[in-house]
């Protein structure tokens, strides 16, 4: 079971994303904008009008410095 924790900013649409993946799937997301935060996961894939990102991770473009660590993730998952 290989877990990922990515950091992302979309600058297109003003949204700080984190997103845990489990075996390339998105299981936990938070999103930061100006609107404020949102939590989904797979219990709660939908907040209002954002929804749990539904690509493999392979899909996703990423780069080393949006990889982060666990805990990074969990501290800003606790503040749900």
């Amino acid at each position: 079971m290989a877990e990922v924790f990515i950091k992302k900013y979309w600058e297109e649409d003003g949204v700080l994303f984190y997103i845990h993946f489990n075996d390339g799937v998105a299981v936990r997301q938070i999103e930061i904008s100006s609107t404020g935060t949102k939590y989904l996961s797979v219990a709660k894939p939908v907040n209002e009008e954002s929804i749990l990102y539904d690509q493999s991770l392979d899909q996703l473009s990423i780069e080393d410095k949006d990889l982060i660590a666990q805990e990074d993730f969990e501290l800003i998952w606790k503040q749900e």
